[in-house]
């Protein structure tokens, strides 16, 4: 049985006199029981694909069936009838509403279901490991634990066929093993899947796999491997550094507390930490481990529940220029109604030089360094979820700060554009011995940073 039929579809976005080819000419179809994997370099097209593929989008030329009806050029009520009854969507981002918990918006796609066997929202969040976050916002989760939920929101409605974008991109092994197998599940009774993906584990278990490259279905994909981009790292991340290097960030018995209810959730606990002038440091660990806490508590984006935390040698954590720091979110955050130039230049406006008289690029320079000049016209919605991380890097780059702090900045990228991307940025901070910490699931470019820390249920320590 063919749960989604596409013919030759095109899509064009037109930004000033330019016209950009989206997909030229696409053509899939996906059966019952069936795993697709979708892979293709960033900005290849996926993002776009699914869009259409699910009447999120209307393309420009072709036609897409689902379950036997037609998605294609009919009205919004008739699109959102089909997506209900036919399909689960899981996007890359804003699938879960942030004013509802977890359970809450579990329950609230099932108000949307019709018919079929009842669903046991707490057997719901056993599936996903997220039993003791059914009451917690989605701001107080993990990207592991977001993704995780999504998952659960688009498999509750118990679809024929399931359409995710990115599903694995930011999560660590394990969570990534669980989503596997609960997609592996749903193929053995009958039902399908069709997966946007980067991941080599996710394509292991496809049934079949499709590659898009320039908005075009191609037989096989060109050779994309990590080993090939594996030089790129070999010079850039050990910088020849000084003896007298001076401290930037210093936290001592660092914690972070959150009081759900009756339940208090140790984010991080007894986190100490010392950032120097030229470090290059990753903390890895699973899911909800208090990774993205961590390092947004160093960047004074939450505050501390208890420890000692001091900036560029001053007694407290008080007084931060914006300038000496750079951020780049798990989700890229750009303005959707500026353009990509409007973005990276944005805080060139916000922050002012350091005294120690460092220089700001331009945004243009910005932006050539991440290969990203040709992007600057247009608007975030009309690039791919990798485009938008790097023009985030660039944006954390302009003012040239002393500390970078990355939350898995490389989690929307295919493998050889990630590690392209860190060797560009690698290059641009050695010079000036700008310090960067990340956050990755990814252990290959976490091996290649001179200092390795890993966190585990909100505490910290150092690999050896």
């Amino acid at each position: 049985m063919i749960l989604l039929d596409a013919q030759d579809l095109f899509r064009f976005y037109h930004v000033g006199d330019a016209e950009i080819r989206a997909l030229k000419g696409v053509s899939l179809n996906v059966s019952a029981g069936e795993i697709i994997a979708l892979t293709g370099p960033s900005g290849s097209g996926k993002s776009t694909l699914l869009s259409c593929l699910c009447g999120l989008d209307e393309p420009d030329g072709g036609t897409v069936d689902i379950g036997g009806r037609r998605m294609t050029r009919r009205p919004e009520t008739e699109k959102a009838a089909i997506r209900v009854s036919t399909l689960g969507i899981l996007a890359q981002r804003d699938n879960l509403f942030p004013h509802l918990t977890v359970a809450e918006n579990i329950a609230f796609a099932l108000c949307r279901r019709s018919g079929g066997d009842p669903v046991d929202i707490e057997q719901m969040l056993q599936s996903v490991a997220l039993s003791e976050r059914a009451n917690a916002y989605p701001a107080t989760l993990s990207g592991g634990e977001i993704a995780r939920a999504g998952l659960a929101v688009a498999l509750a409605l118990e679809a024929p066929l399931i359409v995710a974008d990115e599903p694995t991109a930011e999560v660590d092994e394990a969570t990534e093993r669980m989503i596997l197998a609960i997609l592996a599940d749903r193929s053995r009774r009958g039902k399908g899947a069709l997966i946007a993906t980067h991941s080599r584990a996710v394509a292991a278990i496809a049934t079949r796999t499709l590659h898009l490259r320039d908005g075009r279905l191609v037989e096989r994909p060109l050779v994309e491997t990590l080993d090939e981009a594996e030089h790129l790292f070999e010079d850039a991340t050990r910088p020849m550094l000084r003896n007298d290097r001076e401290t930037l960030i210093e936290a001592r018995g660092l914690g972070r507390n959150y009081d759900l209810g009756d339940l208090t959730v140790h984010a991080v606990e007894n986190a100490d930490i010392v950032m120097r002038q030229g470090d290059r440091i990753a903390v890895t660990g699973p899911s909800g481990s208090g990774k993205s806490t961590l390092l947004k508590m160093l960047a004074g984006i939450v505050r501390p529940s208890s420890g000692l935390l001091a900036w560029f040698g001053a007694g407290t954590a008080t007084g931060l220029r914006p300038g000496r720091i750079g951020v780049v979110f798990q989700e890229p955050s750009l303005i959707p109604s500026l353009t990509v130039r409007e973005n990276v230049a944005l805080p060139l406006q916000l922050a002012a030089r350091s005294s120690q008289g460092r220089a700001h690029m331009s945004a243009d320079d910005a932006l050539a360094l991440l290969s990203l000049a040709d992007l600057s016209d247009k608007l975030p919605d009309e690039i791919s979820g990798g485009q938008m991380q790097r023009v985030a890097f660039a944006r954390a780059l302009v003012t040239n700060p002393e500390i970078i702090l990355a939350d898995e900045p490389t989690g929307q990228l295919d493998q050889p554009t990630g590690r392209a991307v860190m060797e560009a940025v690698l290059d641009a901070l050695g010079e000036n011995e700008t310090a960067l910490l990340l956050t990755t699931h990814d252990e290959r470019l976490a091996r290649t940073m001179a200092t390795q820390l890993r966190m585990d249920h909100g505490r910290l320590a150092e690999v050896a």
